[in-house]
């Protein structure tokens, strides 16, 4: 056996067929080998998953990655004035050493949380060095992610002003890797007809996957723009999706089209009031489960699993509470939801072929949930257990490709406290330019 294999023994492993039970987890060479009982692996490292839920890594389908050195800088006020505040008060700023700093942040963040695998929105990129400051990050934070770059939200969000950098970028990070690409268009709701057809054009010329902002409150009609212009296709990720209207949504399922819901931010920013996804399942479209922006909610998709729950059984309970009557059935269970911020993020992003699942053949993004504390001593469903009351904290091991980041429930990696020094250096700067 290999120095690169790691085996992870005894744990509760969640299989794809939704069941838990008692097995090892053995890894060769960044790949998941085999998953059993007592399995022989002479010379691999060996983690004691004794007491754990092992679970495939989440996939955090939207979160802006950047935006990890402002963590908790805004609340309580609409999309808006959080742009204003955020985007534009601190955002335009930004160096490329602040891209830097706060996308390896951000990362950590996510691993730290138990994701693996990240769809970066990046819409603070100013420049090709901005861009090529985001990308060293993710490469040197060891998660998986698939950058949708763009320009700034606040100007010059046309992204053909890149397109050469772009096919630079392609060359030098060939697919298969950790680390591909997509473009983070600005979409009908914030550009005109003929940008967005221009920014779509550009995105099947380089063969990349697109992602807008579609379907929030005040800002309807994106995807029966997209029809009218014939742009829909199943390359197009939709976030947010909380007011498509009932054609929206057919539009979308009949061209592929995938969405990623956003929970805290769409509930609590005021930019729907039901999340993406109960429609997307009612509607047979692929679903994720997104962050979207540490300034303004928290890091974990433990929490964002919970609250898309809740939210979902509160919008179908409703009519019947109305009646005076009790729901005789509940909409949705935590195996649902967790299999959106697994599996369903991982074919949002294109990755469910190599990650978002534990079988043989797939690559090792896995985690392991510290079911001993009291808080999730359950009854006999260490899964149901670990949905209710989990949190970053109890992400006891994070191993991404093979590689070990957060070990004993302590990030592990190499850039930790590198990262730490950065990013308060690179706060710093920041409040010392709002002087």
């Amino acid at each position: 056996m290999s120095s690169s294999a790691l085996l992870l023994r005894g744990g509760q492993v969640l299989r794809p067929d939704r069941t838990s039970g008692r097995a090892d987890v053995l890894v060769r060479d960044g790949v998941i080998q085999e998953i059993g009982a007592d399995l022989a692996a002479p010379g691999a490292e060996v983690i004691d998953a004794t007491g754990r839920l092992v679970l495939p890594g989440f996939v955090d389908a939207h979160r802006h990655l950047w935006l990890g050195a402002l963590s908790a800088s805004s609340s309580g006020v609409p999309l808006f004035t959080y742009a204003q505040q955020i985007n534009e008060g601190h955002g335009d700023a930004f160096t490329a050493d602040d891209i830097y700093a706060g996308v390896l942040w951000g990362a950590l963040q996510a691993i730290n949380a138990g994701v693996t695998t990240v769809a970066d929105w990046a819409h603070n990129l100013g420049s090709p060095a901005d861009i090529d400051a985001n990308v060293r990050a993710l490469s040197d934070s060891g998660i998986r992610a698939r950058l949708f770059f763009g320009g700034k939200a606040t100007s010059s969000g046309d992204v053909s002003r890149f397109a050469d950098h772009a096919r630079d970028m392609l060359a030098r990070h060939p697919a298969g890797g950790r680390l591909e690409f997509g473009l983070g268009l600005r979409g009908p709701s914030m550009s005109t007809p003929e940008e967005t057809e221009r920014e779509f054009t550009l995105a099947r010329e380089l063969g990349l996957p697109i992602s807008i902002h579609a379907g929030m409150a005040g800002l309807p009609g994106a995807v029966t723009q997209l029809h009218e212009q014939r742009l829909l296709g199943p390359d197009v990720n939709y976030a947010h999706a909380t007011e498509f209207s009932t054609r929206e949504w057919e539009l979308v399922a009949g061209s592929g089209g995938t969405v990623t819901a956003t929970p805290t931010v769409d509930l609590t920013m005021g930019l729907g009031v039901r999340p993406a996804t109960g429609p997307a399942a009612g509607h047979g479209v692929a679903a994720g489960l997104g962050a979207d922006t540490v300034a303004y909610g928290p890091s974990d998709l433990f929490g964002e699993m919970r609250l898309a729950l809740a939210a979902e059984r509160v919008h179908t309970n409703a009519p019947v509470v109305a009646r005076g009557e009790m729901p005789s059935e509940l909409a949705q269970d935590h195996q649902h939801l967790l299999e959106v911020a697994t599996r369903g993020g991982a074919q949002v992003l294109g990755f469910d072929k190599i990650t978002g699942e534990l079988s043989p053949g797939f690559r090792a993004d896995l985690i392991t949930v510290d079911l001993r504390g009291p808080h999730l001593d359950g009854f006999g469903d260490p899964v149901l257990a670990a949905f209710l009351g989990a949190g970053p904290r109890d992400v006891d091991t994070v191993v991404v490709d093979g590689t070990v980041l957060k070990r004993d429930g302590v990030l592990s990696g190499p850039h930790v406290e590198r990262a730490r020094q950065l990013v308060l250096a690179s706060r710093e700067r920041i409040r010392a330019r709002r002087r």
